[in-house]
């Protein structure tokens, strides 16, 4: 009972030998700030990456959509038709070869 009456009356921090008392509970109290820093760097981290994995996905739909729109572009149908509209038309002779001999 004498100890935890000591203990309550916090005498292991006002006593004979309360300065290395001190010592060790600055040394676990910079072990602790050093710890709960450590944690909060980590979960800053992981939000960070996961914010960037979305724009990442986000950055990857744009590029496949306008992969595909350039595909429909590119058709032939699409162009020719676009063509169709300003007055041109495609050739009904294939188109010849020319070969030039030195």
């Amino acid at each position: 009972m004498k100890n935890f009456l000591s203990f309550i009356n916090i005498d292991f921090l006002a006593g004979k030998d309360s300065r290395k008392n001190w010592r060790m509970l600055m040394f676990i109290s910079v072990l602790i700030m050093a710890t709960i820093y450590s944690s909060h760097s980590a979960d800053q981290k992981v939000f960070k990456i996961s914010e960037l994995s979305k724009e990442v996905n986000n950055l990857n739909n744009i590029s496949v959509s306008t992969k595909i729109d350039l595909m429909n572009v590119k058709m032939e149908s699409k162009v020719t038709s676009k063509l169709n509209k300003q007055g041109l038309y495609s050739s009904n002779n294939p188109p010849v070869k020319i070969i030039i001999r030195d």
